[in-house]
Order: structure tokens, then sequence, then C-alpha cells
């Protein structure tokens, strides 16, 4: 029997030894595979690692709070995390509270003092801890911008932390929790490292606010002096794009209101409307509007005044969540509602609206692209974040264009209704007010320089005549006619005037009373040959002229008086005539 035994059990027994040693070596394989993830998921800090800022999304492992349940340290501890895909965190709106867990190895013989840049300034709570391989706690903050004071807030950066870290092994965990979009960079660094992005950081928004400053007192310099409200609305416009970007900047909470959380909470969703109803108000009064679409500046001030209560009942409701997603919608809203102003005014054939389309098309660009990212709908980088600025810098400067635009129409339609103002409508020739301000000058030159001067009054025959056999069209067209001739015939330098109804006047500085004379007779010549009015039949126009010289005269009105006497004279004696007045020196 013991033969039979040993030769039926030793096959089995040979393959179960041989099942044992596979399951060993499977057991081994998966310790090896173990560690060796272990050791990817771990962060080497060596000399070449610490040389460059260290970015470390896509190492870092993430674990989403359940909804109405929060975790403390010890109990995220023995959860589940999932390694990040991600280089840059971002969860968006409304995301619930995140645990994120880093490991961290340091080989240096000496513990290193580094900085930990996490998430953005508008993160409501953050705990930070360092731990021991064995889970003690070696170093801890609590942070964020609703703790007084906010421990690390830094403008631009998000919150930047001390992060001591011993020799060996530890273990980084991270808390955040926000009611805005849960946005959060995670870069660690050398304190150096940070000083020196600090720097630059502040360099650069030194020159975005002092650019924008400089606008923003520039129009409002202009619209003191010239009371035009388009100035005052960019002014403002601008001082709203400066405060929002402030508030989300961090700038605000670190300079404007510390230590006021409340203000923290509210302030950016409400600058944030308050940017997108002044950029519309602008947008109104510089596009005219109400001037050529009274409907549609209606509707916009009823979508500012929507968006602002709004915003105000959610915020007395407590609705944070709720308001964060309205002012979002309103500012991409905004920008779309800017460029189609800009398409609507071009169509109304507006010049400035070039200038203020692609501003606006700049302004919904950058907007839009770090709305987009901020809220969690399109990848996060620097860039992005950064699009709002360089948009806002090229919208502002192409706005200060049209405006300069636009103020040089305004100059120019004035200049041109100033121009018309002084001319007659129906010849182009000076009125009688032009007239005055310009023989004023060249009368006081002749008296203080005892030059000549001499004044021609001319009134055409038999107007009215002309006016009942051919209509007011005749009598439209020999007017025409006779200052057609009159320019002709007069010199640069000559006053030439429709002094009214059928009557002009040309006074002729450096002339005396012969030469004037001589110029008289050739107009009234050239005005008798022209024969146009009625059918070319016989001449139909003519033209009776008085002619009065300066030294008989003390001043303009009486050589104005005496050339009209003139005139009456030359009518009296036939018409068709001219009639100089008596010379000085035989008076």
């Amino acid at each position: 029997m013991s033969d039979i035994h040993r030769h039926v059990m030793h096959p089995l027994w040979a393959k179960l030894r041989l099942a044992s040693l596979l399951s060993r070596l499977l057991f081994c394989l998966a310790l090896l595979l173990t560690c060796a993830r272990a050791a990817a998921d771990t962060l080497v800090l060596s000399d070449a690692a610490l040389q460059a800022p260290i970015a470390l999304g896509s190492g870092v492992e993430v674990l989403h709070e359940s909804a109405g349940r929060t975790l403390d340290l010890q109990q995220a501890r023995l959860a589940s995390f999932t390694p990040s895909t991600q280089d840059i965190l971002s969860f968006g709106l409304g995301a619930r509270p995140v645990w994120l867990r880093l490991r961290i190895d340091n080989p240096q013989p000496q513990a290193l003092s580094l900085q930990l840049q996490v998430g953005t300034t508008w993160l409501d709570r953050l705990e930070v801890y360092v731990l021991s391989p064995e889970g003690q706690v070696r170093h801890s903050v609590l942070t964020g911008d609703e703790q007084v004071p906010a421990q690390g807030l830094t403008p631009v950066q998000g919150f930047v932390l001390p992060l001591p870290l011993e020799p060996g092994r530890s273990e980084l965990y991270v808390r955040l929790a926000s009611n805005d979009p849960l946005l959060l960079p995670l870069t660690l660094m050398t304190p150096a490292q940070a000083q020196q992005i600090e720097r630059q950081l502040s360099y650069g928004y030194g020159f975005l606010y002092g650019f924008l400053l400089a606008l923003c007192a520039y129009n409002l310099m202009i619209y003191l002096g010239l009371r035009e409200r388009s100035y005052l609305l960019y002014g403002l416009y601008l001082l709203s794009i400066i405060g929002v970007n402030m508030a989300y900047t961090g700038h605000g909470y670190a300079w404007l209101w510390p230590n006021a959380p409340l203000v923290q909470r509210h302030i950016i969703l409400l600058l944030m409307v308050l940017f997108g109803c002044s950029g519309l108000l602008f947008a109104a009064r510089f596009l005219a509007l109400a001037e050529h679409a009274p409907r549609v500046l209606r509707l916009v001030r009823w979508f500012c005044a929507l968006g602002l209560l709004s915003l105000i009942l959610l915020y007395l409701a407590r609705l944070h969540v709720a308001a964060t997603y309205l002012a979002f919608a309103f500012v991409s809203l905004f920008t779309v509602i800017m460029v189609a102003l800009g398409v609507l005014t071009l169509r109304h054939g507006r010049l400035a609206g070039r200038y203020f389309l692609m501003a606006a098309l700049c302004g919904m660009v950058g907007t839009a692209i770090t709305a987009l990212s901020v809220g969690g709908w399109m990848p996060y980088r620097s860039w992005t974040f950064h699009a709002l600025e360089v948009g806002i810098v090229i919208e502002a400067t192409l706005l200060v264009l049209a405006l300069a635009h636009w103020v040089r129409e305004q100059q120019r339609a004035a200049l041109r209704a100033e121009q018309l103002s002084r001319l007659d409508p129906l010849t182009g020739l000076r009125n009688r007010r032009a007239f005055w301000e310009l023989a004023e000058t060249v009368w006081s030159t002749a008296m203080r320089n005892q030059r000549s001067l001499s004044l021609l009054m001319l009134d055409l025959d038999h107007f009215k005549r002309i006016n009942e056999h051919g209509g007011h069209q005749a009598g439209d067209r020999a007017l025409m006619q006779a200052a057609e001739v009159l320019t002709r015939e007069s010199r640069a330098g000559d006053v030439l005037a429709r002094w009214g109804g059928e009557e002009f006047l040309l006074l002729l500085p450096e002339t005396d009373l012969d030469q004037a004379c001589a110029l008289a007779e050739r107009i009234r010549l050239a005005i008798e040959a022209r024969r146009p009015l009625l059918n070319n039949v016989a001449p139909v126009l003519t033209i009776s002229i008085g002619v009065a010289e300066r030294a008989a005269h003390p001043n303009l009105d009486a050589l104005i008086q005496s050339a009209d006497e003139q005139l009456r004279e030359a009518k009296r004696r036939g018409r068709n005539r001219v009639q100089p007045a008596p010379r000085a020196d035989l008076v």
C-alpha cells in the first residue's frame, strides 16, 4: 500500500509545490510593482530638481469629499485617492472640497525650508499638513480669504506658505474649499525663487495699473474740461476694470480691504457685474444709441439693471454659488453685446465703430479665455489666466484711439457748423456776421497805417421782375451767377459777402476810389454779359454799384452808409451803372 500511495500522491504534491511557488512569485512581483509605483509617485528633492520651481499638478493624488460630509486629516489618510492627470488642477464652479496628497523625499542631510504656492486668492479655506512616514503632523497651516488674518495670501499667486521638510520622507496633505471656481495651481519653490516671481509679477502689474490709471486720469481731466459724458463713462469703465482685476488677483484684499473676509467674499462678483454695466453704459453713449438705436439702448439699460438686481437678490438669499454663475454669465454676455453694438454701429455708417469693434473683440477674446479657464471649461494655463489683462490693455488702447477719432469727428462737425453759420447757404459767400468779423480787422489796419480802403455795394437790377417772370429758381440762379462773377473778379485779400436779399458788399483793402471804380466797372460788364437766365434771350441780369472810399468817413458804418447812398443814386440814374462817392478832397 505504501508504494501505491507514494506513486499516487507524488504528482499531486509536486503540483501543490509548483502552485505555491507561483503564488509567491506573483506576490513578490506585485510588491515590487507597488514599491516602484510608490517610488514613482514620490517627489525627490534633489539639487537638480530645486533649480527651478516645481509644478506639482500631475504628481499629486486627489480625493473629493462627498456631498454633506467633511473629512478630517485622519479620515482623509484612510480614504482612497486618485492620481491626477492635470498639470494644473481645475475643478470649476460649485466643486466640493478636495484633498490633495503628495509624497516627498528630501535626500539632503539637512531640513529644507521651501515655499508652497497653492490655488488662487479667492480660496475660502486652505489647510496644509506635513506628516512624517509614521503619520505624525510635523507642520500645519490653516488659512484662506475667510480667515483673519489670511496667512500667506499673495496677490496674483494665491497663497504662498512656508513648507519645512525634514530629511527623509514626508507626506503632504492639502485640503481646499471655495464657493468660487476651484482653481488649484500648485508649485513648490525655494524662497529665492518665490521672491523673484513676486518681483516679476509686481513689475507687470505695476505697468498694468499705471497704464490704466493714467488713461483714467486723462479721460476724467478731459471730462472736467469739456463736460463730455463719454469721457466720464470711459473713466469709470477703466476704474471698474482696475477694481475687478485687483479683486480677483488679491491686490484688493492685500491693500484695500485687509482682514475683511465678508467684503472679499462678495466684492469680486459685484465688481464683475459693475464692470459689465459700466462698459455697456460707455458703449451706449459713445456709439450714440439714443440717436440711431433707442430700442437697443433700452434693452442695454434693462440688461444692466436686471443683472445688478439679480446679483443683490442672490446675495440676500445667501446663494453664493448661484451668484457666481450669474456673474460669469453676465460678463460673458457683456462681451458678446459689446461686439454686437460695434457691428450695429458700423451698419449705421459711423467710422468710430471700427475702433470700437476691434477693441470689443480683443476684450471679448481675453475675457472669454480667462472666464472659461477659471470656470473650469477649458484647460488652465498662466497665459489663459492673464488673457483678460492682455485683452484689457489692447482694448483700452483701441478705445482711446476710438475716443480720439470721435473727438476729431466732433471737432470737424463743430467746425463745419461754425463755417456754415458764417456762409450764405445759396451762394456760398460770407454772410453779414462773417463780413463784420473780417471787415473790422481790415478797417483797423487801414486806419492805423493810413492806407487806402474802398467799398463796393452791389444790387441786382429788377430782381423782383426776375422772380416774377422766371420763378424763384431763376432768381436763385441770378444770385449764384452774380456770386460767381464777384468771386472771380475779387482778390485774395478782399472781403466779399452777401449783405442780404440781392445785395452784396466787397471791401477792397489797398484800393483807392479810382481803382475801386475800375474794378466795379469790370464786374458790371461781366455780369451784363451773362445770358443763361431766360433761354439766352438778351441780357436779363444787370447790376448797380455804389462806391465809397475810407478817407472821407470816420468809421466802417459810415463807409457802408455812404456806399449804400451811392447805390440808391445809381438806381435813380437808370440802373446798370457804377456810382462813386465824391472824393474826400472835393467834399
